[in-house]
Parts: C-alpha cells; structure tokens; sequence
C-alpha cells in the first residue's frame, strides 16, 4: 500500500508540473533548476504560451527554445517585460534565447506570443549567490541616452556623460556603464537591463540610477509611466533590490537641458516633471543622491552661452555620422558637454557618496614644468582642457609633436568642430585612428595646407547631403577635395607647418564665427627672418602669424621653419589661440 501510494504521489506531481523535469535533491540548500517541455502545450490564440512558476529568492537565468520543423515568429516576455521583440525562423531553424531574471512577487512568468510561437522547452536556473566583494568595486551605471556609451563609427560625435565617467576615477575601481538609449525606468526594467546589473552585481557595489528624460512620453506607452508609479518602481526593485544584495543605490535627477530663456537672459530649469519628484524620493528614502540637473543649471548660468551650447549636440552640416544635414539638439551631449557632466558627477562624490572619493583621480599637477618656459601656458592649456599629462604627472614640455596632436589642439583652442569620418574624403587617415574626425572636419573647412599634403593647390566642391523634396529645397555643402593627398598624421610637425594650420585656424573662425571677431595685431616691429628655407608658400601666413601673437622666433633672428615642433611649443599657441578668440 506504501508503494503504490507513494507512486500515485509521484504521478500526480508530474502532471501537475506541466511537463517539468525537475533538477532538484533532498539537499534543499541546492539550487532551484528546472526544465519544462513545453513541446505539448498549444498555444493560446491571445496569450500565447504562458509558464508562470513559483521560486524561491535569489537570482536567475531563464533560456528559452523556440523553432522547429514550422516557421516560427513570436516575441518572449518575462515577468510582463517584453525581453525579445518580434522575431521570425524559418522551418527547420531553433533558436535558445536566454535572459538574466528577478523574480516578481516570488514568481517567474514567461510568456511567448505570436502568431507561431513554436515553444519547445523553457529552463529556469537559480544562480549562485555573490555573498563576498569582487575583485574591486563596481559602479554601474543605469540610464538613458544622456549616459549611454556612443559607438563614434556610427554616432559622432553624440557622447553620453558616461563614457566619460571612468575618466574620472582609478583603476581600482571598475565602471560599467549600462545606459540605453530611448529608455524610461519602466522599459529599462522591462528590457531586462536592470535584472542583468542585479543578476551581476557584488556586495559593496554602486548603481547609479538616472532616469526621467523620457518617463513622461505619454505617446509611447512602452516608456510612460506616472509619477506614482516611477516612485513605487524606484523603490521597490532599483533601489530595494539593490539593497538587498548588498550594494549601494545611488539616486540621480535627468540631466539638464540646454533651454535658454530669451527674455531673462539665462538657463531655465529643464525636466522637473520627474526630476522634482526624484527629489521628493531621495528625502523620503535618505538614500544617496546627486542632483545633476541642479548642479549643472547653475554651472551653465555661470558660463558664457556659446560656451554652454558647444557642449551640447548641436552640429553644423557633416558633422554628424547619423545627421549629416546637421542637429539642434538641446538635450544630448558631444564629448566636451559629456567630460564637464562626468566631471561634475563625479565632483558630488565627495560630498553625496564620500566612501568612493578614494578613488577619484586628483587635479594632474604636472612635476616637470616648473621654472620651464613655458609653465603658464602650460597650466592655462590645461585647465581650458586643452593638453593632458602622460598619466604620470609629468608634461614632457621638450617632447615632440605630431602633425593630428597639433591639429587637435589648434582647432579646440579655436572651438572648431571635427566631421564624422568619410570613406575616400579624409586624405590617408583612416577610420580607426583617433585624429580622424579632426583631419575631415580640416580637409572639408581647407584648414589643412595643400604643400602639407603634398599637393599644390585645393579646390572646392559642393556637396549634396540632402535631395530636394516638394516641401524642402535640396541641402548642400561646399567642402574642399583633398583627393590624392596624404595628412601623415602621425609624423612629427615642424614649426612652419603648426604656424600655417595655426593661422589657417584663426582665420576660419573670423570669417565664420556667429559673433563679430575683430583681429587685432599684436603691436611692435615686423619681424624678418633669417632662415632660407621657408617654403615660399608659407611665408606670408608666418608672417601673418606673427603679426597676430601667434608664434615668435627663436630669439636670434631665425625662425627654423624645419625644425621638429615641441610639446610646450605647441601649448603655448594653442593657448594663445584661445586667448585671441576669448
């Protein structure tokens, strides 16, 4: 009687486990896994194929089968989160989709729809518990497109604050920047991105949250959610499950806008609809927070507008790889907006998150330009953001200088923007070399001396980046072809060549600049040099060069027009470039 008991026990449970095949031991310390064939289970006409299980706390892995001998097409939802969009397979095709997962309400829900969704087999996997510190502390980032990392082959020269965020601290602690594009807190949650922060996540670890740039977009239901809601899922799983493993929320406002008020002559504040309601929380919980929004309004109220507005992605005509007709974007960031963020963020660490000041890195002061030369240029470079050490606290002021270093540090001194990359259209450089976006922007505005590239003479062309419609007429630009001409970017520069692109770049921006820039000589006698080989080409910007402030001889009479270019050399025209355009 015990047996056949226990064996309608047994029967009974397998059926009741819909096909389970159950990993499990009396040892109930050991992990929960399962495995349900669901190759018998049809599909219901509007949900689909649903498996809803009971689990215990922890963290999971749930993998997914679909395919098979008929064509398939679905989308996998887990825990009412669509975690794969719409999908096809052809007959004969299967495919294993697998997803971090937290649990909901002790339950994990999967949900297959489609018109074919083909479910073969569903696996759920409890994880080990991280119950010890990592190698080193981790922050992760969670946001949107104001923080995500840009790939610059597909999207220069957008830049989100934290890709420059790591910039900011040692290697002793480790940056993961998790932001995503397009994402509110709900669809960030639903998108599974959070599950696989918390499915990773140590002891001792930080999640910067920063959400509400696109939370209220009531036009795109799979991003709104209300106020009420934004808080309760704040929380109760970004921050209450990042607690519960150990690790420390941190809270932050959306990023500030760049929306000038005309009439007041200032910044106004920009996305309070969830920013004030951020703050509200972060008094309500006392958890740690950073109020970005404010801090950088009232930066910006501080700086020049112009200056504000260079930081943000607005771009003129092919500056942009994604928008080639160009951009009036107050919102997103280029690298110089997303590096002074960073740096702000990180800035409040001190006073917002003080156990992780440790790893900050100090102000570089540089140990090998005192008494130099050049030592307050130097200085005045750096801190306009120009110039950067070696990483050791030295400046190596002697060492020599490459013709894209210095085209680098002419145009930022000059606030004249690179070109996203074209294929055949920037001389000999290429795609991967960092320069690259410097050398097109220089090729297309002629900055770039036709003698450099070995070539005599360029000429402009114009260039179509817009078909004309019936609503809109046609958008063009006039670029100068460079064609057959090599840039060397990475050969040594001599001080002919600095002093022609320096001038090339001063007198670029006094032709096009928005405002009136008036040049202004800088007084005393005309020099003449006595060197003999100054390419006759050149002569006459040298000398307008000199005019200017830019450059100066060698203090007995010479100029050496060949002579290797150095690193305080080139500091000391570029910061003269942008005191001339202050």
């Amino acid at each position: 009687m015990k047996l056949k008991k226990l064996l309608s026990v047994i029967v009974a449970a397998s059926i009741a486990g819909a096909f389970a095949v159950p990993c499990v031991s009396a040892d109930e310390t050991k992990l929960y896994s399962e495995t349900f064939d669901m190759t018998k289970v049809k599909a219901d006409k509007n949900d689909g194929v649903v498996k809803e299980v009971e689990v215990p706390d922890g963290d999971y892995k749930v993998t997914v089968k679909t395919g098979g001998s008929k064509e398939t097409k679905a989308n996998i939802y887990i825990n009412g989160g669509e975690r794969v969009r719409a999908y096809t397979l052809e007959a004969g095709k299967t495919q294993e989709d697998e997803q971090p997962v937290v649990p909901k309400d002790g339950k994990i829900t999967v949900q297959v729809i489609g018109d074919a969704p083909n479910v073969t087999e569903i696996k759920i996997e409890q994880l080990e518990a991280r119950e010890e510190p990592g190698e080193k502390p981790t922050i992760y980032l969670a946001g949107d497109s104001t923080a995500q990392t840009y790939d610059y082959t597909k999207n220069y020269p957008q830049t989100g604050w934290g890709q420059m965020f790591a910039d900011c601290f040692t290697d002793e602690v480790q940056i993961e920047n998790r932001s995503m594009a397009g994402r509110s807190a709900k669809s960030y949650n639903n998108d599974g991105r959070l599950d696989k922060i918390l499915t990773e996540m140590h002891p001792g670890d930080y999640v910067f949250i920063q959400f509400g740039i696109n939370d209220g977009d009531v036009n795109k239901p799979e991003r709104y959610i209300s106020v009420e809601d934004y808080k309760k899922l704040i929380t109760e799983k970004y921050i209450g499950e990042v607690e519960k493993r150990g690790g420390t929320p941190v809270l932050m406002t959306a990023s500030a806008a760049s929306w000038w008020d005309d009439e007041k002559g200032n910044f106004m504040e920009s996305r309070q609809d969830y920013a004030d309601p951020t703050r509200d929380l972060a008094k309500e919980l006392g958890c740690k927070f950073i109020d970005i929004n404010r801090v950088m309004t009232d930066l910006w109220n501080d700086m020049e507008k112009d200056d504000v507005l260079s930081g943000y992605f607005i771009c003129e005509p092919l500056e942009s790889k994604a928008y080639p007709t160009g951009t009036d974007d107050h919102t997103h960031l280029k690298a110089k907006g997303a590096k002074i963020v960073a740096r702000l963020a990180a800035n409040m660490i001190y006073e917002c998150v003080p156990e992780l000041a440790e790893y900050l890195k100090a102000d570089e002061t540089f140990t090998d330009i005192s008494g130099h030369w050049a030592e307050e240029y130097v200085t005045a470079a750096y801190n306009d953001g120009l110039v950067e050490g070696d990483g050791t606290g030295k400046f190596n002021p002697d060492a020599s200088v490459t013709r894209a270093e210095f085209l680098k540090m002419a145009m930022d001194a000059c606030g004249i923007v690179g070109h996203a990359y074209r294929e055949g259209e920037c001389l000999d450089a290429k795609q991967e070399d960092w320069f690259c976006y410097y050398v097109q922007g220089a090729a297309d505005k002629g900055i770039i001396p036709a003698q450099m590239t070995g070539l005599t003479d360029v000429e402009t062309v114009t260039k179509t980046l817009a078909e004309a419609t019936d609503d809109k007429e046609a958008v063009t630009a006039d670029v100068y072809d460079y064609t057959g001409g090599k840039f060397e970017g990475n050969k040594p520069i001599t001080r002919e060549e600095m002093a022609v692109i320096a001038m090339n770049c001063l007198s670029y921006v006094s032709k096009n600049a928005a405002r009136t820039i008036v040049l202004e000589t800088a007084g005393g006698e005309t020099v003449s040099f006595t060197d003999s080989d100054i390419l006759d080409e050149y002569a006459n910007t040298i000398e307008a060069a000199v005019e200017y402030g830019l450059v100066k001889g060698m203090g007995d009479g010479t100029f050496r027009p060949k002579d290797t270019l150095t690193r305080a050399q080139a500091v000391t025209v570029a910061a003269r470039l942008a005191e001339i355009l202050k």
